[in-house]
């Protein structure tokens, strides 16, 4: 289990159990006590987590919020949806291309798709989505500059205007907070939202990736209208009538089957 993975599934465990020790971690993902302790600093940083004595608890902030700043815990929500997207936004990546990815927990789930692929230069703010990259040597990743926000993962801001100027890319892989044929992507935070206008405006054709649980649930500001998405890539749980009307609409639209793991009982 690597790093990501391993610290996905602590969270899920702290979702479900509030709270749990170190000891009992360590026994459930099979690992060393400092591989744990690793975990739980970075967790605690992220602001996921508060760490005690002996074990780890979900952080009050996290409680009391929507989560939907904190990349973490957005990390493992949906988790099987955004794997099925993923692979699915994968056959859209060819051979010598430069592709733009977003920050969100949604488009590195792409990642594995592409990982055999040669020749790929990858554009991104996500501090997350470049550190994933970086485990492939056959890729060139290009990380923007500008400002690090907090527990999201994603660095906003126009600081890296003059940088832009100079690249352009075939696809831009994007998601948001929601998405509806009225208003298109949307999303909450302003800064992070004039960047992502920026890489969609610097690529031939804008793919949007966005699980079931957010058609039709607009978000505080549209930042991709929906006649500027070329292909929306979403998963198994979007109604017939929504299917519908995407493709009345003209959009190209991907459904991706969900394996769901079968229940213990």
């Amino acid at each position: 289990m690597i790093n990501v993975d391993r610290r996905k599934r602590i969270l899920e465990i702290l979702a479900s159990e509030n709270r749990i020790l170190t000891t009992e971690l360590q026994a459930r993902l099979q690992v060393t006590g400092a591989t744990i302790r690793s975990d739980l600093r970075d967790l605690e940083r992220e602001g996921a987590i508060v760490r005690f004595h002996g074990g780890a608890r979900i952080s009050d902030s996290v409680k009391e919020s929507s989560n939907r700043e904190n990349y973490m815990l957005r990390s493992v929500q949906c988790v099987m949806e955004k794997t099925a997207i993923g692979k699915e936004a994968g056959k859209y990546v060819h051979e010598g291309e430069t592709i733009f990815i977003d920050a969100s927990s949604t488009t590195f789930h792409m990642i594995p798709f592409i990982s055999k692929l040669e020749n790929i230069t990858i554009v991104t703010n996500g501090i997350h989505t470049a550190m994933e990259i970086q485990r492939y040597s056959n890729f060139r990743t290009v990380l923007v500059g500008g400002v690090l926000r907090p527990h999201s993962g994603a660095i906003e801001g126009l600081l890296c205007e003059e940088m832009l100027r100079h690249i352009s890319g075939d696809s831009y892989f994007v998601s948001g907070n929601g998405f509806s044929l009225t208003s298109g992507l949307t999303g909450h935070n302003f800064y992070e939202l004039e960047l992502k206008k920026r890489f969609a405006d610097k690529c031939k054709r804008c793919i949007a990736l966005v699980d079931s649980s957010k058609l039709n649930a607009d978000s505080t500001s549209s930042f991709i209208p929906a006649d500027r998405i070329n292909v929306l890539i979403t998963d198994s749980g979007i109604s017939p009538e929504m299917v519908q009307e995407i493709r009345d609409y003209g959009i190209e639209l991907v459904i991706a089957p969900v394996q769901y793991e079968p229940v213990q009982g």
